[in-house]
């Protein structure tokens, strides 16, 4: 049987919610890709390791368009990020979890804070 694999973001996603990304790594039966804009591999691979997230692979990237060649191109079934410019990247037969964090959710007024590039109010 081959399982479903996942795509995880760092910055915003493990970082602000470490325990459960560690849990869902350790957990997930299939591939776990980490796709992140970080640069320093070495130090992505040690943070990683410290905060106990299981890994297949590390793909580093410069924009969100390459994120999503990411996940095309390994057929990553869901995928993890804080950014909701991501979304617009990814083809729709991934799940996308958007990752509500200081970043782009105002808690005082209970919304999400998007730009019109990214969000239609209806």
């Amino acid at each position: 049987m081959v399982y479903p694999s996942i795509g995880i973001d760092i910055d915003g996603c493990i970082t602000d919610f470490p325990i459960f990304f560690q849990v869902l790594s350790s957990s997930w039966p299939g591939k776990v890709f980490i796709i992140t804009m970080r640069f320093r591999k070495d130090d992505t691979e040690l943070f990683l390791k410290n905060k106990n997230i299981r890994f297949d692979q590390i793909h580093m990237v410069n924009s969100f368009a390459e994120k999503g060649n990411i996940i095309r191109n390994y057929g990553i079934s869901a995928f993890f990020d804080d950014q909701p410019e991501i979304l617009k990247s990814i083809t729709p037969n991934c799940a996308c979890f958007l990752v509500r964090n200081e970043g782009n959710f105002d808690f005082e007024r209970n919304k999400f804070t998007m730009s019109s590039n990214t969000a239609d109010v209806i």
